[in-house]
């Protein structure tokens, strides 16, 4: 038995035989000649003032990175709301503050909202 790369280099090998042996006849019949595709360059305008810009807009504009950004912070308040309920002993469970009015309802509530901003920033146009 052959190893991986082996029987990998082989099957390599034996399908690029094949390939050439198929397009042989091919291009025996067919006589038309085929140009070399032209790469094509794109030529940035500069600017008077000797700074690069792009040819095309931005995607976005301003006031979408806005409503992005707020829904962004939103997000991260409602994380910060979420975060904690560690006790000082670690024997004792305390369901109060686990299961508070803040981390149960205030932050999904925040963070749902803030979601929602960055969708209609993402959307609005």
């Amino acid at each position: 038995m052959g190893s991986v790369v082996e029987i990998a280099v082989m099957s390599k090998r034996r399908n690029k035989a094949k390939k050439s042996k198929a397009a042989a006849p091919k291009a025996q019949l067919d006589n038309t000649r085929v140009a070399a595709p032209v790469a094509r360059t794109t030529v940035k305008k500069s600017s008077s003032d000797g700074s690069k810009s792009s040819a095309r807009p931005l995607t976005f504009g301003p006031e979408t990175y806005k409503w992005m950004g707020g829904g962004f912070a939103l997000v991260l308040l409602g994380i910060l709301l979420m975060a904690g309920g560690r006790g000082d002993d670690p024997t004792v469970f305390d369901a109060d503050a686990i299961y508070s009015f803040r981390r149960i309802t205030l932050a999904p509530i925040v963070m749902l909202v803030g979601l929602a901003g960055v969708i209609y920033g993402i959307l609005k146009k």
